[in-house]
């Protein structure tokens, strides 16, 4: 049978800033601090945004930021799903679910930067070659809907060998390092905060022992 667990109140997102270049947003530390108090927003969520005028162009990038409790874990599930619903706008799509380092002890820490550490990465020209996915780059919902994200075997993995699972959302361009060349691609989000049916969450099914570790423990204790 299926067991749920629901991201923390600790989930959220932070935006790069408007910057001059793809490389300054897409490396960029962070501007302010992460947004962890909101209930649902319109456009906050993943942003992927080439701004043109005046001669010009600016990037702007928004990646959200997830935890699981998971410490009650201890056989790597069958299968698991990640699960968010999108408010009011979809149209940063598609999207991935990459394994983060953010800390979520403190909101005053730059996630948008910091969620790669423990990745065996520097901050700078980083790509998908360098980050850990969870999932396949994979297409929204539309608006108002849930989008579902299978979780692959590095995912279950971590599901199991860890207290908490840690994720980071983000559009595929952005996890792949590929700059924009039009548009503005907003998609907002509830938060746990919201509560109900919307909270952020995965849906997974509980490993089972293997009969060779059945016996093993039958016969030892």
């Amino acid at each position: 049978m299926p067991s749920q667990i629901f991201s923390s109140t600790n989930d959220g997102y932070q935006m790069s800033g408007l910057q001059s270049s793809w490389d300054a947003a897409h490396d960029a530390v962070g501007l302010n601090n992460p947004d962890i108090n909101n209930t649902r927003d319109s456009i906050q969520g993943v942003r992927y945004e080439y701004v043109s005028g005046r001669g010009s162009v600016q990037y702007f990038l928004v990646r959200s930021f997830f935890d699981f409790d998971t410490s009650d874990i201890e056989i790597k599930p069958s299968d698991a799903v990640f699960y968010f619903t999108s408010y009011s706008n979809a149209a940063a799509t598609p999207c991935i679910v990459a394994k983060s380092g953010h800390d979520t002890s403190t909101a005053t820490d730059d996630w948008f930067s910091t969620w790669i550490t423990g990745q065996s990465v520097t901050l700078s020209e980083w790509d998908e070659d360098d980050i850990t996915a969870y999932s396949a780059s994979t297409a929204l919902s539309s608006a108002g809907s849930a989008t579902s994200f299978t979780l692959n075997d590095d995912g279950l993995t971590d599901m199991r060998d860890g207290d908490l699972l840690k994720i980071c959302l983000l559009h595929t361009n952005d996890y792949n390092d590929t700059a924009p060349t039009s548009g503005t691609l907003r998609t907002g989000m509830y938060w746990t905060e919201y509560g109900g049916a919307t909270r952020p969450n995965i849906l997974y099914t509980p490993g089972v022992v293997s009969a060779d570790n059945a016996t093993f423990f039958g016969a030892n204790f």
